[in-house]
């Protein structure tokens, strides 16, 4: 993900593991709208980490 923005869709590619990309889309799907960019912005480093892995 080198300059294009992150997307629900491709924070859950960037996790691999399936499970995770299950817990991710649960997580963001649960969220009330008031905490949805943190819990967005809390994946989205999950997946900056996982990519750099």
């Amino acid at each position: 993900m080198s300059e294009q923005p992150w997307t629900i869709e491709s924070i859950r590619d960037a996790l691999g593991n399936p499970l995770l990309a299950q817990r991710f889309l649960s997580e963001i799907n649960k969220a009330p709208a008031h905490e949805l960019l943190g819990v967005f912005a809390k994946w989205e480093r999950i997946a900056k980490d996982t990519l750099a892995a």
